[in-house]
Parts: structure tokens; C-alpha cells; sequence
């Protein structure tokens, strides 16, 4: 009796530690962990919102979604979420709380940005909210959208495209059949007939050019040919010689001129100083060239005079008159 009872007592005692273990995870998971302050944030679209989705600050779990109110106003309804935040903790009055999911089936959470104003935000206050991308209405309003595109639009310009093209087709037909296949057939004919005129009168030609070709190439004028090749050979190697004799001509002037620059630069300086020479002598002229051209007036009156006298008098070579005393101030 005593073992059963002790039995009875193990076991209940087991069951009610599960109890607590189970409510302390219980507590746990519904994230009432200590004392919480409430915040209001007003969306204009909730879906996947429920009570208890969690609340992050900046990808830190602070609480969770209480409950959510519908709010009709003039612009339409709306819906007010009340959030539990961790006591005491500071959001900045600019934060904004985002509607986010991390992939593509993903549970919604409310991420609170941290704003950038040092005013902070009091207990009860109303946060920025900014609702998510819904990938999938956004999807299936474009594809909506290109459905009608599709209908309204695209559909009955490919029939009216293909009416024309249709139209134009049958027109392309009447007018090959009508006027391009006829015009062919006579081009053709007439090139036919132009083709073989033309092809007789080449060959014709051709034929004159071949018998003037053998009248050229007769015996007489092969010979003549064969002369003007031997003649051209022996020109071309006179040239040859000819050029071989300038090269070597240019190479004697070559030399010349160098041997002409080697003297002018050994003697360089007696050159220099001819120059200076020079260089005084015509100035040395220059001064005195008015009393040079002065006497050399004087002869020339004088042989002049004495070639007159002579003239007239050829005697005066031989014998010569005395001078008065006047003549010497003519």
C-alpha cells in the first residue's frame, strides 16, 4: 500500500512539472516576457497580420502584435494595430514600421526602422507604418493587365494585319499576273534576240582581229620583232653601262666635295684671315675712293687732251711745242 502511494505521488508529481514546463514555453512563445509599453501604427492594408505577429527593431525581436481595429474615415477604411514593445525601450519619433516577409512564404513580422531624430517616441504614440510589396498581386496585376492589352489591343491589330496583308497579297497576285509576267516574257524575247545579234557580231570580230593577228605574225614581221628584242637588248645593257659610269661619277664628285670640305676646314683660319685682309683693303679703298676717282679723272682729261692734240697734229710725238706760261692754268 505504501509502494502505491509512493507511485501515485512520482507520477503526479511528473505531470504537473510538465504542466509548468508547458506554460512556462507557452509564456515564452507569446513573447509576454516582463512589463510592455503600447504603440499604435495605422495600415492601409493587413494582410497577413494576425495577433502575435512579432515585432522587430531593426531584426531584433522587442514584442508583438496585439490587436487590430478598423478605423472608416473619409479617405476610406483603415486598420489600427496596437503593438507591445519592451518596456522602456527608446524609439526615435521618425522610426517607420515596415510590413516585411524574409522569402517568398514567409511569415509577415513588423520591422521597425530606427529613424534619425533624437526626439523620442512616448509610450502610446502612433509609428509610421509602410505597408509591404505584395509580390503576387503586383504579378497578377500585370499579367491582368497584359490580359487586356492582349484582348483589346494586340488581338485585333494582328487581324487587321493579317487582313492586309491578305489584301495585299491578292493585289500583288493580279498585278504578276496582269502585268509583271507579260512585261518579262517580252523583255525577254527581245534580250533573246539582241543576245544572239550581238554574240554573231563579236564572233565576227573576233574572227577579223585573229586573221589581222596572223598577217601580222608573218615571216617578215617575225624577223622585224626579233630584231627589235636583239636591238632593245643591246640599248638596255648600254644603258646599264651608262648608269654604272654615272655611279662612278658620283662617287669621284663625292670625293671631290669632300676633299674640298677637308681643305676648307684645314685651312680655315688662313682663310679667315684673307677675309679680314680683304675686309681692310676695301675699306681702305672706300675711304679714299674720291680721291682715286679724282685723279683718275684727271689722267683721262689728260690722255684725252693729248690723244686730240695727236690727231690734229702727229708731229707733237716726234717734236713738241714749248709750253707759255698760260698753258699750265687751262
Amino acid at each position: 500500500m505504501k509502494r502505491e502511494n509512493i507511485n501515485y505521488f512520482a507520477v503526479g508529481v511528473f505531470v504537473l512539472s510538465m504542466l509548468a514546463v508547458f506554460f512556462v514555453v507557452l509564456y515564452k512563445i507569446t513573447g509576454r516576457t516582463g512589463p510592455t509599453d503600447e504603440y499604435k501604427v495605422i495600415y492601409s492594408n493587413v494582410t497577413g497580420v494576425k495577433y502575435g505577429t512579432p515585432v522587430l527593431y531593426e531584426g531584433y525581436q522587442i514584442g508583438q502584435e496585439e490587436k487590430i481595429e478598423p478605423v472608416r474615415s473619409g479617405g476610406g477604411i483603415r486598420y489600427q494595430i496596437s503593438l507591445s514593445v519592451i518596456k522602456d525601450w527608446k524609439i526615435p519619433s521618425n522610426s517607420i514600421a515596415h510590413l516585411v516577409t524574409s522569402g517568398l512564404i514567409s511569415a509577415i513580422t513588423i520591422d521597425i526602422r530606427e529613424g534619425t531624430s533624437t526626439t523620442l517616441l512616448p509610450p502610446g504614440g502612433t509609428l509610421i507604418g509602410q505597408e509591404a510589396i505584395n509580390i503576387f498581386a503586383a504579378i497578377n496585376g500585370v499579367a491582368t493587365e497584359l490580359q487586356g492589352v492582349t484582348r483589346e489591343s494586340l488581338k485585333p491589330m494582328i487581324d487587321n494585319l493579317n487582313n492586309q496583308i491578305m489584301s495585299l497579297s491578292a493585289e500583288l497576285h493580279d498585278l504578276t499576273t496582269g502585268s509583271v509576267r507579260p512585261l518579262i516574257d517580252n523583255i525577254n524575247q527581245k534580250l533573246g534576240e539582241q543576245v544572239f545579234t550581238d554574240i554573231t557580231s563579236l564572233l565576227d570580230k573576233l574572227n577579223k582581229s585573229a586573221d589581222r593577228m596572223l598577217l601580222l605574225m608573218n615571216d617578215n614581221n617575225q624577223q622585224n620583232l626579233q630584231q627589235f628584242l636583239v636591238n632593245m637588248e643591246s640599248a638596255s645593257s648600254a644603258l646599264n653601262e651608262l648608269l654604272s659610269r654615272m655611279e662612278e661619277t658620283r662617287l669621284a664628285m663625292n670625293k671631290l666635295v669632300h676633299n674640298v670640305d677637308g681643305m676648307v676646314v684645314d685651312n680655315s683660319d688662313n682663310i679667315k684671315a684673307s677675309i679680314n685682309d680683304l675686309h681692310k683693303t676695301l675699306g681702305v679703298i672706300s675711304q679714299n675712293i674720291n680721291s682715286i676717282t679724282y685723279h683718275l679723272e684727271g689722267s683721262s682729261r689728260n690722255i684725252h687732251e693729248l690723244s686730240r692734240e695727236v690727231r690734229e697734229n702727229p708731229a707733237l710725238l716726234l717734236k713738241s711745242k714749248p709750253q707759255t706760261e698760260e698753258e699750265p692754268h687751262r
